[in-house]
C-alpha cells in the first residue's frame, strides 16, 4: 500500500506579495492624490488670478477732516474684506479735505479743476460736513442721491455757568443779534459782569459751522419755521439787519479774531475767566465739543442748542461722476457707502459722537445729547452767498451821498438791459441791506439838469428809516426813483464831484464813515472845471475835523482814470474799475464801497 503525505492542515499564502501589492496600491493612490491636489491648486491660484484679472483699484474718498479719521478706520475694514468689483481688487485710500475746498473746485462742473498736490487723488466719494455744500455744487456733479451717513446738530459751545443763564433765559436763535450788540446785554440774563454777548463767527477754511448758525439765525429772524431761507429772505431788511448786527458784533471784540472753528474753541476753553474773554460762544457741532472733551478731558466747555429749527451737519455720502470716474469706481463707492451703512460701521461714527440712526449715544461723556424737534432745510447756493456775504462784509451805519452818472452813454446795451438799468438796480439791492440807521442820498448829474447846474438832487442824504416821501421811507423813495432813472446828454463829472464833496462835509455826520459815491462810465466833457481847478478845489473844501472820502465805481474804458484816482487818493477813497456793469462785478464794487 502507498503511503500518503500527512500534514496538520491547508497551505499558506506567502506575504511578501501582499506587501508589495499593497505598497503599490499607496504609492498610486498617493500619486493620483497628489496629482489631484496640484490640479485643485491650479485651478484655486486661475480663479485667484481671474478675479483680479484687470489689477488693483483705488477708491478715492475726499472727506471732511471732522469725520475723516473715523472713515480711514472704516476703510481699512473694507479693504480688509478684498472686495473685488469688474474684476478689479479694490482697496480704499482717505483725504481730509475742508468741504468749501471740495466745493470750490467741484462747482465748476464735472470737469473743474482738481489740484492733486493740495487736495490730493480727485475723489469717486465725497463726504463733506453737511448737505448744504452738495447743494452748492452743480447737480451733473452728483451721481444719484446724497444721503446721510452721520448727523451732529450745530450748537454754540459755552462755558459751563454761561450755558445755565442761556437755558434759564430759554434763548432762541433770533435772540442771538440783540445779544451781540445791545450794550450790557447779558445783564438781562443775570449776567451783569459780561457785557455783550461775544459770538465768535470764523469764516476760514473748516468752519462750515458758522455758515449753518447763520442759516438758523435769519430763518428764525424771518419766522421760517423749518426753511430753507429763500434768497428773497436772505436779502429782506430784517434779515440782513440782524446778520449785520451779529457780524459788526463780532468785529468790535477785543484782540485777534480766530480764522476756524476749532481755533475758536481753543479759545473758548482756555479762557481763565470766561466773563472777562472776549468770546462767550462759538458755533460748533456737538461732535466737535465731544472729541474737544475726549481730548482735553475736565474742561467745563459744554453745548447750549437755541430755541427753533436746529441745523444739522448731515455728513453726507455724495458719489461723483465725470471724466475721472470710471464705472468701476462709481460702483466701488455705492458698495463702500453700503458698508459704512452697516450697523456694525456705524456704531465706530456713534462712539466718535455722531449721531447715526438706530444706535446709541457715547456714555462716556457729560454731553446730554438732546433731541431737538425740528430740523432747518439747507438753503440754496444764492441765499447761502447772500448771508456770508453780510458777514464778511457788513454794512456797516453810514452817511453817503450817492453821484450817479445818467448821461447818454449809460444808455448804452449792456447785457439783456441798458449799463443805466444794471447800474441802478445794483445800488437798489445795496440800499436795501443797509442798516435803518445809515444815512443815503442820490444825486444824478449830465448836463443841465437843474436849470444850468447839471446835477439835481434827487433824494436828500439822510436816515433810510425816515419818513416823509410820497413812496413812504426814503429808503422806499430811494428805490423808486432809482428805478426812474433815465440817460439825459453830457458828462460833467468835474462840477457835479465838486458840488456834491461840499454839500457832504457841510452836512458830516460824526462818529460814522461819510462819503460821497461817484458812479460813472466816461470822461468829463464840461469845460467849466479843469482837472487842475477840481483837485484845488475839494482841498480847499476839505475839513481834517470832518473827513468825507470820496469812492468811486468806473464802468468800462475811462480816459479820466488818472484824474479819478488822484480824488479817490486824496480824499481817502477807493476807486473800484469794472469792465461791465453786465455780472457781478458791479455789484461787488458797490457793496465794497457802501459796507
Amino acid at each position: 500500500m502507498g503511503n500518503h503525505r500527512g500534514g496538520k492542515g491547508a497551505r499558506g499564502v506567502s506575504k511578501g506579495p501582499l506587501i508589495a501589492l499593497g505598497l503599490v496600491v499607496v504609492i498610486v493612490v498617493g500619486v493620483f492624490g497628489w496629482f489631484q491636489l496640484a490640479d485643485r491648486i491650479k485651478d484655486q491660484g486661475a480663479a485667484a488670478a481671474g478675479a483680479c484679472v484687470e489689477g488693483d483699484s483705488v477708491l478715492g474718498v475726499a472727506a471732511d477732516p471732522d469725520i475723516a479719521a473715523d472713515i480711514r478706520t472704516l476703510a481699512n475694514r473694507f479693504t480688509a474684506t478684498s472686495p473685488v468689483i469688474r474684476d478689479h481688487c479694490i482697496s480704499v485710500t482717505v483725504t481730509p479735505v475742508d468741504s468749501s475746498e471740495v466745493r470750490d473746485a467741484l462747482i465748476t462742473g464735472p470737469d473743474g479743476a482738481w489740484d492733486d498736490k493740495l487736495l490730493g487723488p480727485r475723489p469717486a466719494l465725497w463726504i463733506p460736513s453737511s448737505s448744504q455744500w452738495v447743494r452748492q455744487v452743480p447737480p451733473a456733479v452728483v451721481n444719484g442721491e446724497a444721503r446721510p451717513l452721520a448727523a451732529s446738530p450745530v450748537v454754540l459751545a459755552v462755558r459751563a455757568e454761561f450755558e445755565n443763564a442761556l437755558t434759564t433765559a430759554a434763548v432762541e436763535w433770533k435772540d442771538l443779534p440783540s445779544l451781540q450788540t445791545g450794550r450790557g446785554s447779558l445783564a438781562t440774563l443775570g449776567l451783569s459782569e459780561w457785557g455783550s454777548l461775544g459770538l465768535a463767527l470764523p469764516v476760514g477754511s473748516g468752519s462750515g459751522s458758522t455758515e449753518l448758525a447763520v442759516e438758523a439765525v435769519a430763518a428764525s429772524v424771518a419766522g421760517d419755521s423749518a426753511g430753507p431761507i429763500t434768497a428773497e429772505q436772505a436779502g429782506s431788511i430784517q434779515v440782513t439787519s440782524a446778520l449785520t448786527g451779529l457780524a459788526l458784533g463780532y468785529q468790535a471784540l477785543p484782540g485777534a479774531k480766530p480764522a476756524t472753528t476749532r481755533e475758536a474753541l481753543t479759545l473758548l476753553a482756555d479762557a481763565d475767566d470766561p466773563s472777562m474773554e472776549g468770546i462767550h460762544a462759538v458755533p460748533v457741532t456737538e461732535q466737535q465739543v465731544y472729541r474737544a472733551l475726549r481730548e482735553a478731558p475736565g474742561s467745563d466747555v459744554t453745548t447750549f442748542l437755541p430755541k427753533g429749527a436746529t441745523p444739522v451737519a448731515d455728513h453726507p455720502a455724495a458719489i461723483l461722476s465725470g471724466p475721472a470716474v470710471d464705472e468701476t469706481q462709481s460702483r466701488a463707492a455705492a458698495q463702500f457707502t453700503e458698508f459704512l451703512r452697516e450697523p456694525e460701521q456705524g456704531q465706530v461714527l456713534a462712539d466718535a459722537g455722531f449721531r447715526v440712526e438706530g444706535l446709541g449715544r457715547p456714555d462716556n461723556t457729560a454731553l446730554t445729547f438732546p433731541g431737538f424737534p425740528t430740523t432747518l432745510l439747507p438753503a440754496d447756493s444764492a441765499a447761502t452767498e447772500a448771508m456770508m456775504g453780510v458777514i464778511r462784509n457788513p454794512v456797516t451805519e453810514r452817511t453817503s451821498t450817492i453821484l450817479l452818472d445818467v448821461s447818454s452813454s449809460m444808455g448804452a446795451g449792456e447785457g439783456p438791459t441798458s449799463r443805466l438799468t444794471n447800474t441802478t438796480a445794483a445800488l437798489a439791492a445795496q440800499v436795501s441791506r443797509s442798516p435803518d440807521a445809515s444815512s443815503l442820498g442820490l444825486w444824478e448829474y449830465s448836463t443841465n439838469l437843474d436849470g444850468t447846474r447839471p446835477y439835481t438832487t434827487v433824494v436828500a442824504t439822510g436816515p433810510l428809516s425816515a419818513g416823509g416821501f410820497i413812496e413812504g421811507s426814503r429808503r422806499q423813495a430811494l428805490g423808486a426813483r432809482l428805478a426812474k432813472a433815465v440817460p439825459a446828454a453830457g458828462t460833467a463829472t468835474y462840477a457835479s464831484l465838486e458840488a456834491a464833496y461840499k454839500s457832504a462835509v457841510a452836512g458830516y455826520t460824526p462818529g460814522r464813515t461819510n462819503s460821497v459815491l461817484l458812479l460813472t462810465d466816461g470822461a468829463n466833457d464840461d469845460g467849466s472845471l479843469t482837472r487842475a481847478d477840481l483837485l484845488a478845489s475839494l482841498a480847499a473844501a476839505g475839513d481834517p475835523s470832518k473827513p468825507v472820502r470820496i469812492d468811486i465805481v468806473t464802468i468800462g474804458q475811462n480816459s479820466d482814470l488818472n484824474t479819478l484816482q488822484a480824488v479817490a487818493d486824496r480824499t481817502g477813497g477807493s476807486l473800484e474799475k469794472v469792465p461791465s456793469s453786465d455780472g457781478p462785478a458791479l455789484a461787488t464794487a458797490i457793496g465794497k464801497l457802501l459796507s
